[in-house]
């Protein structure tokens, strides 16, 4: 019951970030700082750039899950072939360089051993 409260919790929030980032008024924000204006770069559009943080977020989410016992191991699997798949985007591979301090370790080497893969 509290794993689901979580879930929605963090659900909610993820749904909430990428509504307020996609705005043109935190893009136009964003880009005055030294940090968002690097990143940026990376993409075509702050649109892309906040599209792959909200999969890295996800993907995150999900490996700790997996970490937890708590998603199945079909599901599991089926998501990190996903991930696997997606690293393989150059944009993507991009900016992950430019934000994965900002992620757990355990969850960096995960998404290091992809990149090798690729």
């Amino acid at each position: 019951m509290q794993m689901q409260s979580e879930q929605q919790i963090y659900s909610r929030i993820m749904d909430a970030r990428l509504k307020l980032e996609s705005t043109n008024a935190f893009t136009k924000m964003a880009k005055e700082s030294p940090i968002f204006a690097e990143r940026f770069t990376v993409v075509d559009s702050p649109d892309e750039y906040y599209i792959i943080v909200a999969f890295l977020d996800l993907f995150e989410f999900l490996f700790r899950l997996n970490k937890r016992d708590m998603i199945d191991t079909e599901i599991w699997s089926r998501w990190k072939g996903l991930a696997e798949t997606i690293m393989t985007i150059p944009k993507f591979k991009r900016v992950w360089e430019k934000t994965k301090d900002v992620h757990a370790h355990e969850f960096r080497g995960f998404i290091d051993s992809l990149n090798n893969i690729s």
